[in-house]
């Protein structure tokens, strides 16, 4: 085995292929679309490019043959105090406890010729994004923006000598018990304030996605983890989902014209792709705009959600985020299931607004990390 470093446009979409080279066939497991790919994870062109570096490695056999890869990646808007840790992410491997072992010590290398020496991770690149190995529910299948693993990875990174830091929660809630619940709530609360209700102006969207970030990072600021949301970076992703993007998509609460409060949602583009391999030449990609002007989607995600910190902690407050989901699920139905994450394992009160909704947890996935050093906060 060999550890090579993805440098030129060639290498990287073999770093793209990878997951689909070793996982297909898996149950659960969908290929995403190799451009959508490309537009995430090019060092260059990815949103992360902005705020952060980044560099790709490939684990192959004496042939050539793929066994694994890796991103290492450092977030330049890291708060000071945990400028010492260094992230990973786009992990995936064979069933191997050498090749994860020795993808994570490259990782681990590359931070420490930088002067990190704390280890984080996964994140595709940043924990805005995609998020953590999925250790329960990979057989409920793939979810836009949310990440797909095999069920053995996550014990081969604790076998590397990687610890479990932090769950992520995904909820799923059927859309029928989700309009019973929308209902009442949305004519009761609205009207107990002067909150107004508009949808996203999809001829605005850098405008929209500038009020998403500042209430996005005023909300979660104090949460574990945290790492401000760049608007370039929602901007860009954004315009990436623009060809399957509805204003409905978007809810925004304003208290006297000002935005209070937002919740965004996806409809699961995957549901676009199925059976397409991962590729839209030569012939998907006329399959894919026939399914874009007739398909209903079966299945969404609630993505993210912001409240303004002013309210945080008012009555007012708490009920925005359930005004502001009512209104979402409500413009939105779908003839399946509604998934709302990544919630952190300990956000209590999150999880009792889902959990009061009718949703139960349907995937978990984990990050993992080196214990602190002494005297460095975690």
């Amino acid at each position: 085995m060999q550890i090579v470093e993805a440098k030129s446009p060639r290498d990287l979409s073999r770093f793209i292929r990878i997951p689909r080279e070793l996982y297909s066939g898996m149950a659960g497991y969908q290929p995403p679309v190799d451009l959508e790919r490309k537009l995430l994870l090019h060092p260059k062109w990815a949103p992360f490019a902005t705020h952060g570096e980044v560099a790709l490695f490939i684990a192959e056999d004496g042939n050539g043959r793929p066994l694994g890869r890796i991103s290492a990646q450092f977030d330049r808007l890291t708060p000071p105090e945990r400028a010492g840790t260094g992230h990973f992410g786009c992990l995936d491997a064979v069933d191997d406890p050498q090749v994860v072992a020795a993808l994570i010590a490259t990782a681990r290398r590359w931070h420490a010729e930088r002067g990190r020496h704390r280890l984080e991770g996964p994140f595709t690149y940043s924990i805005n994004e995609e998020a953590g190995v999925q250790i329960e529910g990979q057989q409920h299948g793939d979810m836009v923006l949310m990440p797909w693993h095999p069920p053995y990875l996550g014990a081969l990174v604790e076998q590397a000598g990687l610890a479990p830091v932090k769950d992520l929660l995904a909820y799923s809630i059927s859309s029928t018990v989700a309009q019973r619940w929308t209902g009442a709530r949305v004519a009761r609360l609205s009207q107990q304030s002067r909150v107004t209700v508009r949808q996203l102006n999809l001829w605005k969207l850098g405008a929209e996605a500038a009020i998403m970030t500042e209430l996005f990072n005023a909300s979660w600021k104090d949460n574990w983890g945290f790492i401000p949301l760049a608007t370039a970076e929602l901007a860009t992703l954004l315009q990436i989902a623009r060809p399957v993007m509805k204003a409905s998509y978007g809810i925004i609460l304003e208290m006297d014209g000002k935005p209070v409060a937002f919740a965004f949602a996806l409809p699961n583009a995957y549901e676009l792709i199925r059976g397409f391999g991962g590729r839209l030449l030569p012939f998907n990609w006329v399959r894919l705009i026939w399914r874009l002007m007739t398909h209903t989607y079966r299945t969404g995600r609630v993505t993210l959600l912001g409240v303004h910190a002013d309210l945080r902690d008012t009555l007012l407050g708490a009920s925005l985020p359930i005004v502001a989901i009512a209104n979402l699920i409500s413009a939105n139905p779908v003839d399946g299931e509604i998934e709302m994450g990544w919630i952190l394992d300990d956000n209590v009160r999150m999880s009792r607004i889902i959990e009061n909704a009718g949703g139960t947890i349907s995937k978990r996935y984990r990050l993992y990390g080196d214990a602190p050093a002494e005297g460095i906060a975690e």
